[in-house]
């Protein structure tokens, strides 16, 4: 395995861990936000102009829906770390 290959490995495994403790805890309770702050973006849309914070709150069926997109992500990451 090359330098780089470990580098992005590690970065691919450090995001992995990240996105399974996520996904365990929003799965243990029935709703969720997305929230988009002005210094920090946790889900992001393309801005035009200055857009203040905003947040959307999900019913269960939305947050799930968005945890099933997060699990296929993580699913292409843990596929990216093997073919490494």
């Amino acid at each position: 395995m090359t330098n780089e290959n470990l580098i992005k490995a590690n970065e691919i495994k450090k995001e992995i861990k990240e996105l399974e403790l996520f996904i365990w805890n929003a799965e243990s309770v029935w709703t969720g936000k997305i929230i988009k702050k002005e210094t920090k973006y946790i889900f992001k849309a393309n801005a035009y102009g200055a857009m203040a914070s905003a947040e959307f709150n999900m019913n269960t069926e939305t947050k799930n829906k968005v945890l099933n997109v997060l699990k296929e992500h993580l699913q292409d990451l843990k596929n990216q770390l093997k073919s490494l």
